[in-house]
């Protein structure tokens, strides 16, 4: 099958610039935001795009939907390619839901629709894929056109997996933002069209499902289909700024624009890749494109470099949604964490023991590590039994297992590592205290030998006598240079007949001073990104990948605590995608 590449975007939203900007100013932006999302899908060199739905802000109910939907049409006819709408709920109504007051969907609603934008439900083949609209806000509404939808989609379906076609489909409301049994609410499907759904997902072996409606990403896998949720060109729904751990952008968090952008989608014969790209609520129209955007569609480039996540990244938030669920409360993992290690297309990430705990933690582990990330898992301390079954459950999806050891446990801790498969990697670093060497007390500790320890380092191997660790973890503190200690690592460890792994500290100022000097931090990782470019037999990871803005030695990273890029992810992207 040839490469095929598409673009899929969501819930654009377009209203007249004028409409309610007393309430949200950013609506006057709307219009403009989308004509660049066209102009920059245009240039992308794709077969095709989806628009997931609400295409325009106005219900169908009010005077203002089709002029709304109207000037929509006149946007996006400028696309340069075939474009396939799915139906949202502010373009035909409201999935059936006694505890919201818009008006359900109805065949009223209908008519403007598909005569701007074609079937509510449809299907086409590209390249040897077979792509399907499907329509679910009218699931569960007992009007005739869901049941004829049910019986056209379960033959087409049938159809192309009979024919061995690879199988994607697209809707407006995602089937369940965090789990399939989650309650209803108002960015899922109820019953009993959920499980009808996911049913279909099951049995034709649909390999990607891609939703809007949420304004956020989101990524989720069921029985080996791969769930997207899409963010938004225009806006980004304020009560999901409860995910993040501080205040929310303007407008409540509504007028985010970090968050905003679409995905790109390559398809070849080993799967499908995703590309996230940032649009950043531009308006520029006319405009060159943008750097980072050139180096989101590039497919051959990667990170040289990993990252250690500190801050919590699948684990869920619950939170409120006031008026539009305002008797429910929500539950939902942040994936924005996970959106930025793909745009920066990182794929070595180092976690703490404590993320391979529970079987749900496992099973996202797996996935991911079907995404092509790849797991180094830290423990500390001389293992237990609980911490070696731990590991030994998951060590055929994580890439290294490093402990971190006082000198003195190094002996004791190898002895552990007997009943630990030969096909995983382990990795050993010591424990170093922070602060002045003189002092009698450290609070502080960090792990990695220093690249001029070489009794130290000779000491470890000693300890190893049956040779059952592989690797040696080594630290670059701040202000020292990256590739000489790199260097200087790669020989210290090589003379003990190990690899060598090496954590690059990024600046810090002191124990209660904040670090807020982007530029330095981002001068930081381009001196590791180089270095590890020319060194790509050495691993390295950065420590670490978020703001640390309210623990000791706070300092910025390369994401901030709303998850949006700071300077060094974009340093990032730009040396290693040239």
């Amino acid at each position: 099958m040839s490469e095929l590449r598409f673009i899929v975007v969501a819930d654009s939203h377009i209203r007249f610039p004028d409409d309610d900007v007393a309430t949200y100013p950013s609506n006057a932006l709307m219009l403009d935001r989308n004509q660049r999302v066209v102009e920059l899908c245009s240039r992308l060199e794709a077969s095709f795009v989806v628009h997931l739905g609400d295409i325009v802000h106005p219900l169908p109910v009010e005077q203002g939907h089709e002029p709304a939907v109207e000037l929509a049409a006149s946007v996006y006819n400028e696309l340069d390619l075939p474009i396939y709408c799915v139906p949202g709920n502010h373009d035909i109504g409201d999935k059936p839901d006694a505890m919201v007051a818009v008006p359900a969907v109805s065949d009223e609603n209908y008519a403007v629709f598909e005569r701007y934008w074609g079937p509510a439900f449809q299907s086409f083949d590209v390249a040897g894929c077979h792509f399907v609209i499907v329509d679910t806000p009218v699931l569960n509404s007992g009007l005739e056109r869901e049941a004829k939808q049910r019986v056209w989609i379960e033959q087409d379906l049938e159809r192309a997996s009979q024919a061995g076609q690879r199988i994607y489909m697209f809707s407006h409301y995602p089937p369940f933002v965090r789990e399939h049994r989650e309650d209803e609410h108002y960015d899922n499907l109820g019953e009993p069209g959920r499980t009808w759904f996911l049913d279909l997902l099951e049995r034709h072996g649909v390999e990607a499902v891609f939703s809007g409606h949420v304004h956020n990403f989101l990524y989720n896998h069921h029985k080996g289909t791969e769930l997207y949720v899409l963010p938004s060109t225009g806006f980004v729904r304020p009560d999901y700024s409860e995910l993040a751990a501080v205040a929310p952008e303007s407008e409540g968090g509504r007028d985010d624009p970090a968050k905003l952008g679409f995905l790109v989608v390559d398809i070849d014969a080993g799967g499908h890749r995703i590309m996230p790209v940032r649009t950043n609520g531009a308006v520029d129209v006319g405009s060159p494109m943008p750097k980072s955007i050139e180096a989101a569609v590039r497919p051959e480039w990667r990170s040289p470099i990993g990252v250690t996540l500190r801050h919590g990244w699948m684990s869920a938030t619950d939170f409120p949604t006031a008026g539009l669920d305002e008797f429910r409360r929500k539950t939902i993992r942040n994936d924005a964490l996970l959106l930025a290690l793909w745009e920066a297309r990182i794929g070595r990430v180092r976690i703490p023991i404590e993320d391979i705990a529970t079987v749900e933690q496992l099973a996202r582990i797996g996935q991911l590590e079907g995404r092509g990330l790849r797991f180094s898992v830290r423990s500390a301390g001389i293992p237990d039994e609980r911490i070696i079954e731990r590991v030994a459950a998951v060590q055929d999806r994580i890439e290294r297992w490093e402990l971190v050891l006082w000198p003195a446990q190094f002996e004791t801790a190898v002895r552990r590592l007997a009943g630990i498969s030969s096909a995983l990697t382990v990795t050993i670093s010591p424990v170093v205290p922070l602060g002045d060497p003189g002092a009698v007390v450290h609070h502080f500790v960090t792990a990695g030998f220093s690249t001029d320890a070489v009794a130290e380092v000779a000491g470890l191997a000693a300890a190893d006598s049956e040779g059952l660790v592989d690797e040696i973890g080594f630290r670059v503190a701040p202000g020292d240079e990256i590739e000489p200690g790199m260097v200087a690592a790669q020989h210290l460890a090589e003379a003990q007949n190990r690899r060598a792994v090496v954590t690059v500290e990024l600046p810090r100022r002191g124990e209660s001073t904040r670090l807020v000097d982007d530029d330095a931090v981002a001068d930081r990782v381009e001196e590791a990104v180089r270095a590890a470019l020319r060194h790509p037999q050495v691993p390295v990871f950065l420590d670490s990948f978020v703001d640390h803005d309210r623990s000791y030695y706070p300092r910025n990273g390369l994401i901030d605590r709303r998850y949006n890029p700071r300077p060094a992810l974009e340093r990032l992207i730009e040396l290693a995608s040239k």
